[in-house]
């Protein structure tokens, strides 16, 4: 089958998101929205469900990622990030640390940026050493809204 690339309208903006057989693609903010190509009904309605009860509860469900997306230490860095609980922050040297490379805080924030998958896998749960907001593809306040609407604590 071929891949599916659909819209879903959240409160902070537009999400496209590419899906193939093997999973999510790509979750994304875009200004607009463009042609939907939908060859999964199924499993396009599930996940706009899920996005629709996140926006709602600020819990996301977990759904399944393509594994050919990203690089072997990418994919590594994104499973630490899965592993932060909703309301939850950890910065880069926390996930350094859990994926045993207690020096490599910039390579976890060059993959964390690499993030095709947003939200599903929740890069903006990631903080700076010092507690700063950075660094957010879908610009910093979504960041805030997002860790708001999930009950971070912020400073």
């Amino acid at each position: 089958m071929a891949n599916s690339e659909f819209y879903f309208t959240s409160p902070i903006g537009i999400l496209h998101i590419e899906l193939a057989d093997a999973g999510l693609r790509s979750c994304h903010f875009v200004e607009q929205e463009e042609v939907e190509i939908l060859h999964h009904p199924v499993e396009i309605q599930q996940i706009k469900g899920y996005l629709q009860s996140y926006f709602e509860t600020g819990i996301l469900q977990n759904y399944r990622i393509d594994p050919s997306i990203g690089t072997a230490f990418q994919q590594k860095v994104w499973s630490a990030l899965t592993e932060i609980p909703a309301g939850s922050t950890a910065t880069y040297a926390e996930i350094a640390k859990r994926i045993a490379m207690p020096k490599g805080a910039q390579a976890v924030g060059n993959a964390n940026g690499q993030n095709p998958v947003l939200l599903f896998i929740p890069c903006h749960r990631v903080i700076g050493s010092t507690g700063r907001l950075v660094g957010y593809s879908g610009g910093l306040w979504r960041k805030v809204w997002l860790l708001a609407k999930e009950g971070a604590t912020l400073f």
